[in-house]
């Protein structure tokens, strides 16, 4: 099946795929707050999603098993001070990078595999919403949790 080949293109690649991701990543203004982590800790962190990729599309992973992973990651890139919208970038640039590296490999023989790919790109479209949802709750927690400490100072004033 076309799926398991295009994980195994991604998974076999998913150096390359972390390198060039995190080249565009820290020379980004959109995601500039990345540049502020140690280069190495970036480069794990796209490498474990890319790594992960067959677990998460091929296994039917549940709903459940994401809502905790990327509500952990959302809270996490919180408490690292990188601003909500430069971590939904993020996602969304290695979901591109993907794509653009399945195509850029003219993987597909037949117009029907091309079909298969498709349906194949709509999973992973599923995947990576579901995350950015996910990853947002996680960092509107750890967000509401400093509103709620800081009890109707000047931090609620901006959060009503």
């Amino acid at each position: 099946m076309i799926s398991e080949k295009l994980v195994a293109l991604i998974m076999d690649n998913a150096d390359e795929l972390t390198q060039r991701l995190c080249k565009d990543l820290l020379n980004r203004e959109e995601t500039k707050g990345y540049k502020n982590l140690n280069k190495d800790i970036v480069y794990e962190r796209v490498f474990d999603v890319y790594s992960r990729l067959d677990s998460w599309l091929l296994k039917d992973k549940v709903k459940g098993e994401i809502h905790s992973h990327y509500t952990k990651l959302g809270a996490k890139r919180f408490s690292e001070g990188i601003p909500l919208n430069e971590v939904v970038m993020a996602l969304m640039l290695i979901k591109r990078h993907l794509w653009l590296f399945v195509l850029e490999k003219q993987f597909f023989d037949s117009s029907y595999e091309f079909h298969q790919a498709l349906e194949f790109n709509n999973r992973v479209v599923l995947f990576f919403d579901r995350a950015i949802y996910f990853t947002t709750m996680g960092y509107e927690e750890e967000l509401r949790k400093l509103i709620n400490k800081d009890e109707g100072g000047i931090i609620s004033k901006f959060f009503k």
